[in-house]
């Protein structure tokens, strides 16, 4: 088997991973994940949804937990008390209760996470681990002539280091 040694031979390619115009709302991201999820069952699980403009131009990224922190009711972020005591969420009602179907009306722009960094199609998945590690990320965008084309993800690099380490 030959060696993939270029971020290009690992990637996700876009067209095979989740991505939204930035009006969508919560809701519709989480049935896009849901759908996506569905169909790539045993071969990969998203775990965020690539945000972009009506240019196709990359805005940010919604990780699973930036859709879950914003169907958090508002009431509970903007409660001094629930900061120093959580269990006071308990009496204040549940936390995800009849406000989060209204939560989930709101736009992805609001709660998506910014894109950190960036790396080129023809990097190397060295370069690839090394940027990953030191911003502290568990995914990146994958570019070529300044244009996503994929995403490169810590789990496929795992599989590939792995696998030279134990010499599959």
């Amino acid at each position: 088997m030959p060696k993939k040694t270029k971020v290009k031979d690992l990637m996700i390619r876009l067209e095979d991973y989740p991505h939204i115009p930035y009006w969508f709302t919560l809701r519709q991201a989480m049935a896009i994940v849901r759908e996506v999820a569905i169909k790539f069952e045993g071969v990969f699980e998203p775990r965020a949804v690539l945000v972009f403009d009506e240019k196709y131009q990359l805005m940010g990224i919604l990780t699973l937990r930036d859709i879950i922190k914003g169907l958090e009711p508002r009431f509970l972020k903007e409660t001094s008390l629930v900061k120093q005591d959580v269990s006071l969420t308990v009496l204040l009602g549940d936390l995800f209760g009849p406000g989060m179907k209204q939560e989930s009306q709101k736009p992805v722009s609001e709660v998506m996470s910014p894109i950190k960094i960036t790396i080129e199609a023809d990097s190397s998945i060295a370069k690839a681990i090394f940027l990953m590690i030191k911003e502290n990320v568990g995914m990146m965008p994958v570019l070529q002539d300044n244009k996503v084309v994929g995403i490169i993800r810590l789990s496929e690099l795992f599989t590939e280091i792995s696998g030279m380490v134990l010499g599959d």
